[in-house]
């Protein structure tokens, strides 16, 4: 992907989406310093592959248990620091160069430009953790989500949440939109979802952040 994005064809096609105009395809010659995390699950048969680039998160809720599938890339990891720092990059308060707050994404392609690193080695990182699990009886669920939702919430209170709305009936569909619906913030100004916030405390509404979940069904 970070491949694709530096050629004249993949930002060609950046821009057509970026501005949703087929005719933004001429304009192209502005380099993009977007990026984005990614997770992506594949079921093979009976076994499930995660990749996580980034700090996006894949869960699954086994037996009332919800068991992490993937770690997010944080600056402050053992590893991640130790890549950065050999990079010749620095982190203040969490944040790659005082910037952005993790430490592995597609694009963001301005912490790439060492060609003498591979693009393992970067500031950002393009590549995945890769975890495989074979999949159980008890495995029941599977979400994945950015970080938006699991900054409000536990993994267990997330996928509790999800269960129960399960169990009373609603589609999975509906389960996640009530689930965005207790944890978005009313009003992103609001001193008291700011404090919230802040201290990580796990209650309704605070939210302030994108949210986007998927929610799986296993059985």
């Amino acid at each position: 992907m970070d491949d694709l994005l530096q050629t004249p064809e993949g930002k060609k096609e950046l821009a057509a989406i970026k501005s949703g105009d087929e005719d933004a395809k001429n304009d192209y010659q502005t380099e993009s310093f977007a990026g984005c995390t990614a997770c992506v699950a594949l079921i093979v048969k009976n076994e499930l592959y995660v990749a996580n680039a980034g700090d996006s998160r894949c869960v699954v809720f086994s037996n009332g248990q919800a068991i992490a599938l993937s770690e997010d890339h944080k600056p402050d990891l053992d590893i991640e620091r130790d890549r950065i720092q050999k990079a010749g990059g620095y982190i203040i308060d969490g944040r790659i160069n005082g910037n952005l707050n993790l430490s592995r994404a597609i694009g963001d392609l301005e912490y790439k430009k060492n060609t003498d690193l591979k693009p393992g080695e970067q500031l950002i990182s393009v590549v995945p953790d890769i975890q495989q699990r074979t999949l159980k009886a008890e495995d029941e669920l599977l979400v994945l989500g950015c970080d938006g939702i699991w900054e409000c919430l536990t993994n267990q209170q997330i996928l509790e949440f999800l269960h129960e709305k399960l169990q009373e009936g609603k589609s999975p569909s509906k389960a996640v939109e009530e689930l965005l619906d207790n944890i978005l913030a009313p009003d992103t100004s609001s001193k008291f979802s700011l404090w919230i916030f802040r201290t990580k405390k796990n209650v309704a509404g605070v939210g302030c952040d994108n949210m986007t979940c998927i929610l799986v069904t296993l059985k």
